[in-house]
C-alpha cells in the first residue's frame, strides 16, 4: 500500500489482534491504513479477536511505529506528528442551483454523507432524504413528499465522500420557478451514482472538496439545492488565473482553432466564429511584450485551406500544423511554419500520412510530434501516430485497442517520457485515462481516484512537470452536436501523473468548451494559456486566460 507524499499521508492505523491460548500470546491479526485522501487501504489480515484504531489528533499524520515482535507481530503502536493550522480544511456554504422553493431547508455540516434517498414526482425530484454521520451516530434529514413512483438509493462507502453533484434543472410548463429535475453524485473514489431523473435545459456543478451537507427550497418538489463543503488546502499546484489584457484589434471571437508559443508570442490558426464553418487562413500571433496582435506574413506553402478542429504545436521557433476541415469537410494536410523565416512549408499532402482528420490532438517532445485520434471522413479513430523531425518520417505507433476506443476532443500529453491520453468523446463524454509508454510501447488503461473531473472533451490542457492542467470543456453533446452549445464547464483540475490523484484547483473564468490552449511560460510562470472557445449561448470567446504556477 502506497501513499503520494507528500500530497498525500496516513492519519489511522487500525485493525485487530488475539490472544493465541496454544502459545499464551496475543498476535496481531490484521491492518489497515487510512490516508487525508480519504482512502483506506485493503484490509492485511484477517479481522480476529478484539479491533482497534490509532489516529493523529486533529487529522495529524503517522511518523513511525513501535511495538514488539518475534515470529509474529505480537504489538504494534503509532507514532503522529501533530496537525498544522494549515492543514485544515475551510467550510464553505455553496450557494443552491434552481429555483426558489416556498419551504427552505438547511442540513447543516456533518463529518459525512452515507446515503442518498431520491424520490421522483411526475415532473421533477418530489422527495430527498440524506444519512450523514456525526461523531459516529447517524443523522437522518429528509424533505419533500414520497410519490407512488418510490426512492432510489445511493450508498457511500466507508472512506469515501460524496465530492461532486451534477444537477440539472429547468422552468417546465405550469411551474413558477425552476424544478430540480435530476441528480447524480460522484465520490472521492470515482464511484458515480445512477442519474436520479431526466436530464433538462440546465446544469450546474456542485463541487470543490467533501461535501459534508446539503440545503435548498421545495415545495411539492424540488426546486434548489446547495451543499455544504470542506474544502482542503491545494496540496499539488499553487497557482492563480489572469485574464490578459489584449490592445487594439483582435482576430475575434472564435473556437475549434489551436494556439501555440514561441518565445514571448502566441500564435493562433484556423477556427470557426458560425457553426461548421472556417473563418480564415491566417496565422495570427500575441506579443506578450506589447499586448498587441499581428498577421504573420503569408510566405511559401500556405496551407490550402481555412479550416476548423485544427491541432498545432511548437518544436524550437517551428510551428507544426495538422488536419483540421472547412465547412465542406476537405482536410488540409501537414504542415510548417518557421517563424524566423515568416515561411510555411507543406511537408505531407492529405493523402500521405496519417489519414486526414479534424478534432484530433496533438502534443510533441523536443523532435517529435505525436497525434491521436480524432474525426476522420467517417469515423472516429484511436490511432497514434509519430512524426521525427530530424528523420522527417512518419511512424504508426501500437494501437491501444478497444480499451480506448477511437475519439474526438481528447486530451494529450508527454510527460516523462509516457503520452497520456485525458478523457474524450466516443459518441458521449468519457472520463477515462490512458498512458502509451515509449520505451516499452505498451498501452495501460489508468485508474485515477481524487477530486476526478466529470467526463468531458474539447477542454484546454497544459502540462508543468509531472502535473496535467485542464480546464473548461463540454460535459454534455447539444441534441443539435456541434450546431448548438452542449452543456459546458468551466473547472479546472489537475492530476498527478505518478499518484494518479486529481485535485480541484480554483474558478478562474466562465464555462467553455472548444478551447485553444497550450503549455506556456510567462513572466517566469508556467502554466495553461488559452484563448477563444465555445460559450454556453452558443456565442464564441476572443478573451486570453493564464493559469501561473508558483509553485508545482
Amino acid at each position: 500500500f502506497s501513499v503520494a507524499y507528500p500530497n498525500e499521508y496516513i492519519t489511522a492505523v487500525g485493525g485487530s489482534y488475539k490472544h493465541i491460548f496454544n502459545y499464551d500470546t496475543t498476535l496481531i491479526t490484521s491492518l489497515y491504513f487510512t490516508t487525508s485522501k480519504g482512502f483506506t487501504s485493503p484490509l492485511f489480515g484477517e479481522m480476529k479477536g478484539t479491533e482497534f484504531e490509532f489516529k493523529g489528533e486533529n487529522g495529524g499524520k503517522l511518523v513511525g511505529f513501535h511495538g514488539r515482535g518475534g515470529y509474529a507481530i505480537d504489538a504494534i503502536g503509532a507514532h503522529f506528528s501533530q496537525a498544522t493550522t494549515s492543514s485544515s480544511s475551510s467550510l464553505i456554504k455553496v450557494e443552491a442551483v434552481g429555483g426558489k422553493g416556498e419551504v427552505t431547508f438547511d442540513d447543516g455540516s456533518f463529518d459525512h454523507v452515507r446515503k442518498v434517498f431520491v424520490g421522483q414526482g411526475n415532473s421533477g425530484v418530489s422527495y430527498i432524504k440524506f444519512e450523514y454521520e456525526k461523531d459516529g451516530r447517524i443523522v437522518t434529514h429528509e424533505h419533500g413528499q414520497k410519490t407512488s413512483l418510490g426512492t432510489e438509493e445511493f450508498e457511500v462507502g466507508q472512506g469515501d465522500d460524496i465530492t461532486s453533484v451534477k444537477v440539472y434543472y429547468d422552468k417546465l410548463y405550469g411551474s413558477k420557478a425552476e424544478i430540480i429535475t435530476s441528480l447524480t453524485f460522484k465520490t472521492l473514489k470515482g464511484i458515480t451514482s445512477q442519474p436520479f431523473g431526466m436530464t433538462s435545459a440546465n446544469l450546474s456543478l456542485l463541487e470543490g472538496g467533501k461535501i459534508t451537507g446539503f440545503h435548498g427550497s421545495l415545495t411539492d418538489v424540488l426546486h434548489s439545492i446547495g451543499a455544504y463543503i470542506s474544502a482542503s488546502p491545494r496540496t499539488m499546484l499553487h497557482g492563480k488565473w489572469i485574464q490578459v489584457e489584449q490592445k487594439g484589434k483582435t482576430p475575434g471571437p472564435r473556437c475549434s482553432h489551436a494556439i501555440a508559443m514561441v518565445g514571448n508570442k502566441m500564435y493562433a490558426f484556423g477556427g470557426e466564429l458560425t457553426p461548421n464553418f472556417h473563418i480564415d487562413r491566417h496565422l495570427y500571433f500575441f506579443d506578450f511584450k506589447t499586448h498587441r496582435w499581428s498577421v504573420a506574413d503569408p510566405d511559401g506553402d500556405v496551407p490550402e485551406l481555412p479550416c476548423l478542429g485544427v491541432c498545432m504545436v511548437a518544436i524550437g521557433t517551428t510551428l507544426y500544423v495538422f488536419g483540421g476541415r472547412d465547412g465542406h469537410r476537405n482536410y488540409n494536410g501537414f504542415y510548417s511554419y518557421d517563424t524566423v523565416k515568416s515561411e510555411w512549408k507543406l511537408i505531407t499532402h492529405v493523402n500521405k500520412g496519417p489519414a486526414p482528420r479534424s478534432f484530433h490532438s496533438m502534443a510533441a517532445d523536443n523532435k517529435n510530434i505525436y497525434v491521436f485520434g480524432g474525426v476522420s471522413t467517417t469515423v472516429r479513430v484511436n490511432t497514434l501516430h509519430a512524426y521525427n523531425i530530424i528523420d522527417q518520417k512518419w511512424t504508426e505507433l501500437p494501437n491501444p485497442g478497444e480499451s480506448c476506443k477511437g475519439r474526438g476532443g481528447a486530451g494529450l500529453a508527454v510527460v516523462q517520457g509516457k503520452i497520456w491520453v485525458v478523457y474524450g468523446f466516443i459518441g458521449d463524454e468519457v472520463d477515462d485515462v490512458h498512458c502509451f509508454d515509449l520505451v516499452e510501447r505498451k498501452w495501460t488503461k489508468v485508474e485515477t481516484r481524487g477530486e476526478k473531473p466529470w467526463a468531458r472533451s474539447v477542454f484546454a490542457l497544459a502540462v508543468v512537470g509531472k502535473y496535467i492542467i485542464i480546464s473548461g470543456g463540454e460535459i454534455e453533446m447539444d441534441p443539435k452536436a456541434h450546431l448548438g452549445p452542449g452543456k459546458l464547464a468551466g473547472g479546472t483540475f489537475v492530476l498527478d501523473t505518478e499518484s494518479l490523484l486529481w485535485e480541484k484547483l480554483e474558478e478562474g473564468h466562465s464555462p467553455r468548451g472548444w478551447i485553444a490552449s497550450t503549455t506556456a511560460s510567462i513572466d517566469g510562470k508556467r502554466g495553461l494559456l488559452m484563448h477563444g472557445g465555445k460559450a454556453p449561448t452558443n456565442g464564441r470567446y476572443e478573451d486570453i486566460f493564464f493559469y501561473g504556477v508558483d509553485s508545482a
